[in-house]
């Protein structure tokens, strides 16, 4: 699968002048949000762990690789006692800038993983500015968190009109590692959802909102 609508970069910053941490910008419509939640649904629901990659080709796009690494479910105390996803229930809500209701179980959250797409030919450390592949990764309840928090993106509520006048509002939602409001796994990469329009936005991008 591949697109043209979906950016993403990486930078980095520091909490204190000790911890730095890798950040993942995605850069796109409600409507893409909303469609990356359902690539991820998808794997969920097809029942089985597995790995889902997009291609992406929009030039502006440091990263070129969106992988979906579903794990399947957290190992069960009672040995052959299987889970598999029955439903899932939708109740749009106009999310947070950084999701509150989020638990703080570690094993419960999502990773998003910078890594090579071709690692033989990249050193780990020294070539850590050629990542070009992020991973989702995580069991069922972290992707669905993501899942939602992407689709309630979407939503008209969150659309961002443009205006001559001011400065335009920051709707970039963040979920942030450890030594901020710990919403993504400890290791860790922090992501930042942007849309069109906001005070984030980079003017390079216009075509991805229309």
């Amino acid at each position: 699968m591949v697109t043209h609508d979906l950016v993403i970069t990486r930078t980095e910053h520091r909490y204190g002048n000790c911890i730095r941490i890798d950040q993942v910008h995605f850069y796109g419509s409600g409507e893409t949000h909303r469609q990356v939640a359902v690539l991820i649904l998808a794997t969920v629901f097809s029942g089985k762990s597995q790995r889902i990659m997009l291609d992406l080709e929009n030039k502006h796009s440091t990263i070129k690789h969106l992988e979906i690494n579903y794990r399947g479910f957290n190992q069960a105390y009672c040995w052959d006692y299987v889970r598999k996803p029955h439903h899932f229930v939708y109740h749009p809500t106009i999310p947070q800038r950084v999701p509150q209701e989020w638990p703080a179980d570690d094993s419960d959250l999502p990773m998003f993983d910078l890594d090579f797409s071709q690692s033989d030919k990249h050193h780990p450390i020294n070539d850590m500015d050629k990542r070009d592949k992020v991973e989702i990764t995580g069991e069922d309840n972290g992707l669905v968190l993501v899942a939602e928090l992407l689709l309630n993106i979407g939503l008209p509520g969150c659309d961002v009109k443009a205006s001559d006048e001011g400065m335009p509002p920051d709707k970039s939602y963040i979920l942030e590692s450890f030594p901020g409001h710990h919403k993504v796994r400890k290791w860790s990469a922090e992501a930042l959802f942007h849309l069109p329009g906001t005070f984030s936005w980079p003017g390079e991008y216009p075509t991805l909102g229309r």
